[in-house]
């Protein structure tokens, strides 16, 4: 009877602990040219909190795969706060630190997309996103509640494929031509 007792006591401390988080990067195109801008809009979704729980916020960093195809630039969070503003590093965003506290009257349930930002392709190539840093989750919107803290959640991002500007391709062509006729 007592081994029943612990098995039941170790099944509920695992259903509380599976609580999560999941972090997304969308974009709003799958191909763009050289030279075009694709916006990136950051989400969060949570698992296994009740309805008073909201996200806490962000601390770290935006990476991209290849963070020489583009040039971050207007970054937009959705949170309450922001502590320091962020940097554009190529195709990177640095030093983010954007959060909501119930303390400061400012812990929104609502939030699911909390960050957005464009990057302007400099180079042709496939660009995804992933996420250095530490998420916070609250379970409550309790004032003196201590946050969940997330350093590896599951991240998915889409990928944007960069090709080359229509226009360097028909350049390309008239070289083509021109380097042929000058053989003949």
């Amino acid at each position: 009877m007592k081994s029943i007792a612990i098995l039941s006591i170790a099944g509920l401390a695992a259903a509380a602990s599976a609580q999560s988080i999941a972090v997304d990067f969308s974009a709003s195109a799958t191909e763009i040219n050289v030279g075009d801008t694709v916006t990136w809009t950051v989400s969060v979704t949570a698992t296994g909190y009740g309805p008073t729980a909201y996200f806490g916020g962000f601390v770290g960093d935006f990476l991209a795969s290849d963070n020489t195809l583009g040039l971050a630039s207007n970054m937009i969070t959705f949170m309450n706060g922001e502590a320091l503003p962020p940097i554009a590093d190529g195709a990177d965003v640095t030093t983010i630190n954007v959060f909501n506290s119930a303390l400061l009257g400012t812990d929104d349930q609502s939030i699911g997309v909390f960050y957005q930002f464009d990057v302007t392709a400099t180079a042709e190539g496939a660009l995804s996103y992933t996420a250095a840093g530490t998420w916070s989750q609250f379970a409550d919107d309790g004032i003196f509640s201590l946050p969940d803290e997330f350093t590896a959640p599951p991240i998915t991002s889409d990928t944007v494929n960069i090709v080359p500007a229509p226009g360097a391709l028909a350049l390309l062509g008239l070289g083509g031509l021109t380097a042929t006729r000058r053989r003949r």
